[in-house]
């Protein structure tokens, strides 16, 4: 695979990829060169009268998200937007978010979800880092001045050309209102004439979590993008021709933001909550009849094991989909036990979208224990760690690596980064480690530099949390290493109990051994906590653990 070209627009570098690499998948029906625009009107076009959105407040059919999102365009392009400008959107999940994604694809412009968590000093960092063009931000939000928090970094972000506040009042000429815009958008539509877009443009910037250590802007294009979710949205829709979705993640993170790609492109109604709280989860589920349920494990934790749950009628529910963290076979039987759902397994990365998922039809154990298989056109195999050209057995762990059309075309600004994931039969070197099995399903280990060396034994951290997790005092856990002076490494398990519950060190290792699980696998130091801490994507935030057991450690706190 040969590195990415380049194409330069809106005064950024983007990496593009070359005509060899894009014949590929045109050839293999995998790039259908549309865009999401386009595909979006095709469904307008079908069902304009059904309810496409649905928030707290109010309902909004597919005809009045393209009426709306057009003057959104029309009205961004006479602010000034343009292809390839980068355009930072830090919403909550507001109706407002998904007219933007319709409107910048339509603009050509990129769109950059920014957590809503973020303040003044990542702000400054990210858009320094991205050049960002322009930012949409709320003008309050719980108790937060986003407009005023971007306001006082403007001198230091000579390229940020203006502001758009949502749900609150611009100031000065270089800000407008969102309703603004799109009022005088209704006025100009004519603007919107004769602009095309390249579906092979890059139109979504977002970032890693940063787990290993800064974080890296991945680029994605209209085919890259849609080369997925056109057929993972129409097969959802065929298997549940009723579902109402709804997306526990932030609109910010990829797992939340794509969900309007299934709406868009396959006509699913979604529903939306401005940030996640279980009770309002609950209280939507109930009164909108949602099928299909979706987000990290904390997310559907927080919900199955809120004090009001069984307050609130859920029996609608009849799927779940989770995704973004390790998702313990023991939450798989609790939500199959509540529900009666069988949910879908994903795995996968903001470089390469969604790698595997299980579906309704596979098996039980493969459903609760794996990550599934390879997703339309996508291509899986594990390698040696310390030699990537050797390919591993099955049940043999070692790297995942990965092939398919949804490969991002590059990081932003970081060209030799870029060219350092891909070889030259175009494999992706994930950073992940798992094992497949003699049919073809992938079990998932963790992140390679998350792996525990205990005196020269290699331990899985996803192996130890799911022997802890099956614990019924256990409600959620995190390991991870443990430093010490004599073996490297040691085993620390942080857990959520259940209310009213305790567990001893000696009581976990009792249940090991239980269990018969390898005695390397017995955890040699326990924190009990009352909540994992969190990354603003909904992942448990192993880092700050990681230091937090270094500290312990230290100090001698930590229960042995």
């Amino acid at each position: 695979m040969s590195e990415p070209a380049t194409a330069s627009y809106a005064g950024h570098v983007f990496a593009r990829f070359d005509p060899e690499y894009r014949r590929r998948w045109v050839e293999a029906g995998l790039w259908g060169d549309r865009t999401l625009h386009d595909l979006f009107d095709e469904t307008v076009a079908a069902r304009p009268d059904a309810v496409a959105v649905t928030t707290i407040d109010r309902r909004y059919t597919f005809a009045e998200l393209k009426r709306e999102s057009d003057a959104l365009a029309a009205g961004l392009i006479g602010w000034g937007v343009r292809r390839g400008d980068i355009v930072a959107v830090q919403l909550p999940n507001w109706v407002e978010f998904v007219l933007l994604q319709i409107a910048l694809s339509r603009v050509g412009a990129v769109i950059q979800p920014t957590h809503c968590v973020y303040r003044a000093r990542e702000l400054r960092n990210l858009f320094t880092f991205c050049d960002t063009d322009f930012v949409v931000v709320p003008g309050t939000f719980e108790g937060h001045d986003y407009a005023a928090t971007v306001r006082g970094l403007r001198a230091d972000l000579p390229r940020l050309r203006g502001v758009i506040v949502t749900r609150g009042e611009p100031a000065g000429d270089s800000e407008t209102g969102f309703d603004a815009l799109v009022g005088d958008g209704h006025a100009h539509l004519d603007r919107l004439d004769g602009v095309v877009i390249d579906p092979d443009d890059v139109f979504y910037l977002n970032f890693t979590s940063g787990t290993e250590g800064d974080p890296k802007g991945f680029l994605h294009t209209h085919n890259t993008l849609i080369s997925v979710f056109k057929n993972m949205a129409q097969a959802i829709a065929n298997l549940d021709p009723g579902i109402v979705n709804l997306c526990c993640s932030p609109m910010t993170h990829s797992f939340g933001h794509f969900t309007t790609y299934q709406c868009a492109l396959a006509g699913i109604p979604m529903v939306l909550v401005d940030k996640y709280r279980p009770r309002d989860v609950l209280e939507l589920i109930e009164r909108e009849r949602v099928t299909s349920v979706s987000g990290t494990p904390a997310h559907l934790i927080g919900v199955l094991h809120h004090p009001e749950f069984a307050s609130f009628d859920t029996s609608s529910v009849r799927s779940a989909g989770l995704g973004g963290a390790r998702s313990a076979p023991e939450l798989i039987a609790e939500l199959r036990a509540v529900w009666n759902v069988s949910s879908a397994n994903t795995y996968g990365m903001g470089e390469n979208i969604i790698h595997t998922r299980t579906m309704p039809w596979d098996p039980e154990d493969k459903a609760a224990s794996s990550v599934g298989k390879p997703l339309f056109g996508t291509e899986l195999k594990i390698v040696d760690p310390d030699d990537h050209s050797v390919e591993l057995a099955p049940q043999e762990v070692g790297d995942i690596m990965f092939r398919g059309p949804t490969l991002f075309v590059g990081y932003h600004n970081q060209p030799a980064l870029t060219a350092a994931t891909r070889d030259a039969e175009g494999w992706f070197t994930t950073g992940d480690r798992g094992y497949v099995d003699e049919d073809g399903y992938l079990y998932y280990s963790g992140r390679a530099k998350e792996v525990i060396n205990r005196g020269g034994t290699k331990i899985y951290p996803k192996a130890v949390e799911e022997i802890v997790a099956a614990h019924p005092a256990v409600i959620d856990v995190a390991v991870v290493a443990m430093p010490d002076e004599r073996l490297g490494e040691r085993v620390c398990a942080y857990v959520v109990l259940r209310e009213g519950t305790t567990l001893t060190l000696e009581a976990l290792r009792e249940h090991f051994a239980a269990l018969e699980a390898m005695k390397s696998l017995v955890p040699e130091a326990l924190v009990a906590v009352d909540a994992l801490p969190m990354t603003p994507t909904g992942k448990v935030a192993k880092a700050t653990l990681v230091a937090d057991a270094a500290e312990r450690a230290k100090n001698g706190e930590l229960m042995r």
